[in-house]
């Protein structure tokens, strides 16, 4: 090979590595530029006013979801491109937090990626476990039960850190399908993913 395609050849590499380099500096640090400052203080004040979940039902959620709480959104990326059949939102709180505040934050030209962008920007200024507290602390178990302890006191009569498996179970339940797994309008189908959700634990907690 003549010594200028090869001058030409390195040239062309290194301008690849570069582009490599710098799309992934972009989706690691992105979203500082794209989220405006009134979102960025909305989203900080949330997470953060957000309800502490007491540790049974973190261990239990960790349990069931293994690893949720200390991987990020680039492991769920790389499961789901792996095995996109099953791997779970759920399994990477903070990217259920960018899922979810996508469609109303103002950024110009919204783009796939940049939910991507956010769920990093989440994740360089909180735990897995901030994302979790938020995402149960907002979430509408339907019939005016908004939050885990509201929840939990509406099905049980408990404090959410006297659950027992099978209670917490139910409530991962109607956490996947508020409608169709509720006691009240399908209770066959609501026990058997509460069970559903109880042999996941005990099969992962034994493991």
């Amino acid at each position: 090979m003549k010594p200028l395609t090869m001058k030409y050849l390195k040239r062309f590499l290194l301008l690849i590595i570069s582009s490599i380099v710098f799309f992934l500096l972009y989706l690691e640090i992105g979203g500082r530029f794209i989220i405006n400052d009134v979102d960025k203080k909305m989203i900080i004040h949330k997470i953060r006013d957000s309800e502490k979940i007491p540790a049974n039902f973190s261990n239990f959620y960790n349990t069931v979801y293994p690893n949720s709480l200390s991987e990020n959104s680039w492991n769920f990326v790389f499961s789901a491109f792996i095995d996109p059949d099953h791997s779970q939102r759920k399994e990477c709180p903070c990217n259920q937090i960018a899922y979810r505040l996508f469609p109303i934050l103002e950024i110009k030209n919204k783009q796939f990626i940049d939910q991507f962008l956010i769920a990093r920007y989440i994740e360089h200024h909180f735990s897995q476990q901030d994302c979790l507290n938020f995402n149960f602390d907002h979430f509408d178990f339907s019939e005016n039960r908004k939050g885990l302890q509201k929840v939990s006191k509406s099905l049980f009569n408990k404090e959410t850190k006297n659950l027992t498996p099978l209670e917490m179970g139910e409530i991962l339940a109607l956490y996947e399908a508020p409608q169709r797994n509720n006691r009240y309008r399908n209770p066959e189908r609501a026990e058997v993913r509460a069970r559903h959700f109880l042999n996941l634990y005990e099969k992962n907690v034994n493991k």
